[in-house]
């Protein structure tokens, strides 16, 4: 498997693999920040640990030392260009080729699916996970011409929803060659449901409580859920928000929510018990990305009994009708959203009926368990092909 190793998601479907008795090696550029358990870890660069952790973005790519000033100047096309370049040079195709896998699995189409395909292996998955097949490809030739080359070169590519799906094949992808594979809830977020405040008898001495958890990056438009809060708290002024993740507009969105005082808390990074506790803690989980695949957090979320909000995209449809399992709101309309926020609170019956369809709709599309079943079953297809 190819791609940032420090990444959640990426550790999720490391830990599945491994789970499932598979020998897995993982590829690198920088030496991990974590150990990864199962895994027999290859580093591009050895030594570099922590250099990882200093890289700079540039335009989304990693970079590190003063390439990145270089690289952050640059169409991000270009960029992903000289990146392919640096695995070349540090040896992915040679260390590819000692590892000799039944399968080579890389994530994101544009980053390491790009790197990977460039080894020239075979069979190879790529695996996409939104803005790598929505946003990418628009943002100039250079980076539709890596999208489209790096498809042609996959033997099997999985997408999280369908809407993505016909994406790929107006890329170019054939049809056959795409499959629907969602890297969604594990059942630990199944679990100890009447621990949600959706399904706990009301208190009405507790504070209600709004959660999102998406990073701190502009793609995510958490700036304007705490705008929308701010609509929502002089008629309901108990009411709470916890902003969890990190990112580089943490210190911007703290100054956007100083003047809420204490009902705004950044809670940071939190690990899976801290995630589900925080889950189970709040009424309603709100996520408002301005472009989006099938979001994890928002299957974990429907998991555990929060009601979503979520920005009406074609992917968010898939999941969330609106007005019956949650709300779509359009997008940069955080007054529409502080509508949406003060009603779901105010709708105890809405809310509670909503948690037993959203974990049935997790069980059918989006369960961890049952989709890398899915996805084992089709590494062994692709794997008896040679």
């Amino acid at each position: 498997m190819l791609g940032d190793v420090d990444g959640v998601h990426t550790r999720a479907w490391l830990r599945s693999s491994v789970d499932r008795g598979h020998d897995l090696h993982a590829i690198s550029f920088y030496e991990p920040a974590e150990p990864l358990d199962g895994v027999t870890v290859h580093v591009l660069r050895p030594g570099a640990r922590g250099a990882r952790q200093a890289a700079r973005m540039a335009g989304g790519v990693q970079t590190a030392g003063g390439a990145s000033a270089i690289l952050g100047r640059m169409p991000r096309g270009l960029v992903r260009l000289a990146q392919a370049l640096r695995y070349r040079r540090a040896g992915l195709a040679r260390v590819v080729r000692a590892i000799a896998p039944d399968v080579l699995h890389a994530h994101f189409l544009v980053e390491h699916g790009f790197y990977g395909a460039s080894a020239g292996f075979h069979p190879y998955v790529v695996t996409c996970w939104g803005s790598d097949v929505l946003v990418e490809p628009e943002r100039d030739p250079v980076s539709r011409a890596i999208a489209k080359w790096t498809i042609g070169r996959a033997d099997l590519l999985t997408s999280n929803n369908g809407y993505m799906a016909e994406r790929l094949v107006a890329l170019g992808a054939r049809r056959e060659r795409v499959e629907l594979v969602t890297l969604g809830a594990d059942g630990f977020f199944m679990e100890d449901i009447e621990l949600s405040v959706n399904v706990r008898p009301p208190d009405p001495l507790r504070r209600p409580c709004v959660l999102s958890t998406r990073a701190h990056e502009p793609l995510y438009n958490v700036d304007e859920i705490i705008a929308a809060f701010g609509r929502v708290r002089p008629s309901m002024p108990g009411v709470r928000l916890v902003v969890a993740h990190g990112g580089s507009q943490t210190a911007e969105l703290r100054c956007a929510a100083a003047p809420l005082d204490d009902a705004v808390e950044f809670a940071g990074f939190l690990d899976r018990p801290q995630f589900r506790l925080a889950l189970h803690a709040a009424d309603v989980f709100v996520s408002v990305p301005s472009s989006d695949g099938t979001s994890v957090a928002l299957l974990q979320a429907m998991a555990a009994g929060c009601f979503p909000i979520v920005s009406d995209l074609p992917t968010q449809r898939e999941l969330v009708e609106d007005g019956v399992n949650g709300f779509r709101v359009p997008l940069h309309r955080p007054d529409l959203l502080g509508e949406r926020i003060e009603r779901a609170l105010c709708d105890s019956r809405l809310r509670r009926r909503a948690v037993e369809l959203n974990r049935r709709i997790v069980e059918e599309r989006g369960l961890n368990e049952r989709e890398m079943a899915k996805m084992d079953a089709l590494y062994r297809q692709l794997a008896q092909r040679t």
